[in-house]
């Protein structure tokens, strides 16, 4: 069992409070937000502290959960590397390269174990994909569509500004960017086309990744969706002799993903087949292996930190390539 304290109770927060809720192995201890007096129902149940650094200084705490926007992620996670936290941190990690060294440099230093929610990696029907790619049902994938649309999250306005949050770059296209390099390997080029808003974050944004084994992946992701179309959420890996082929539909963002409009199809020459998995949580899946890591000393295996840092990399990348309009190569 370890003890977690919570940093940040929005939309992300919650949902991670959620999922400790449903483990054996990890408790919510405490909770760090700026906005503890909108959070007077949990208060009987988790102890709210009104500074960071109490938490920090908090002796029973193992775990620290940054669940903030992410301009602040850099700041926070070196404060609980000097404190000798263990840091569970949000994607994206941070919004820079140079960020990311700099985050890793520091948490290697203190000897602290740091885990990055690219929750994509956990969620059930893309361990399918991931397990199918590693068999003969889907070998040798050639090809892969995935589209990511939506509107701006509306629980904060925060998402709007490039420089706190990326953009659609760094907060939907991250995790299709993230799991097509998991599924295919190293990237050899990146092109993209896109928009931005008022504030000048990319807002949509279509990329062409051409990899080294030479399979391609068209990846699409948008915030500027009108109001009422649904949040959605596709993936289609093709091989020579069979396609996997998933359409999720939820409501406006993923807090109605569990009761979505879902499909999800294996074709081959000879069939088509419906696919259908036990319901499962991501984020606890997730969380439940990151806090396992850290009690049994267990390496990290599904997001090891040099893919966090490659998938940022790759959003560089494609960010070069917007600005400039040319194909980058890696």
């Amino acid at each position: 069992m370890k003890n977690i304290g919570l940093v940040g109770l929005g939309f992300i927060g919650k949902t991670h409070l959620e999922a400790y809720q449903h483990m054996e192995n990890a408790e919510v201890k405490a909770i760090y937000t700026r906005k503890g007096g909108d959070n007077d129902s949990l208060a009987p149940t988790y102890p709210f502290v009104e500074e960071y650094e109490d938490l920090l200084a908090n002796k029973d705490i193992d775990i620290v959960d940054i669940c903030l926007p992410t301009f602040l992620h850099e700041e926070y996670i070196l404060k609980a590397a000097n404190a000798g936290k263990h840091i569970i941190c949000e994607k994206p990690l941070t919004l820079t390269v140079d960020s990311a060294h700099r985050i890793l440099q520091e948490v290697n230093r203190k000897q602290v174990r740091l885990f990055v929610g690219n929750v994509l990696r956990f969620w059930p029907e893309y361990e399918l994909i991931k397990s199918y790619s590693e068999s003969d049902l889907l070998k040798e994938i050639e090809l892969v569509h995935a589209k990511r649309l939506g509107q701006v999250p509306v629980w904060s306005n925060w998402f709007q500004f490039p420089e706190k949050s990326g953009g659609a770059l760094f907060d939907l296209h991250i995790h299709d960017i993230d799991f097509v390099s998991y599924l295919l390997g190293k990237v050899e080029s990146v092109y993209a086309v896109g928009t931005k808003n008022s504030y000048g974050a990319w807002d949509h944004v279509m990329t062409t990744l051409t990899f080294q084994n030479q399979s391609k992946a068209f990846v699409e992701a948008s915030q500027r969706m009108p109001n009422g179309y649904p949040f959605t959420m596709t993936f289609r890996a093709q091989s020579s002799q069979s396609v996997l082929d998933l359409h999720i539909k939820a409501g406006e963002n993923i807090e109605h993903r569990n009761n979505s409009d879902h499909q999800f199809w294996y074709y081959t020459h000879q069939k088509k087949v419906p696919i259908t998995l036990d319901s499962s949580d991501a984020f606890q899946k997730e969380l439940s292996y990151f806090v396992n890591c850290i009690e049994k000393g267990e390496e990290n295996h599904v997001i090891p930190n040099e893919e966090v840092l490659y998938t940022l990399q790759l959003l560089e990348a494609i960010g070069r390539s917007l600005e400039t309009k040319s194909v980058i190569r890696l």
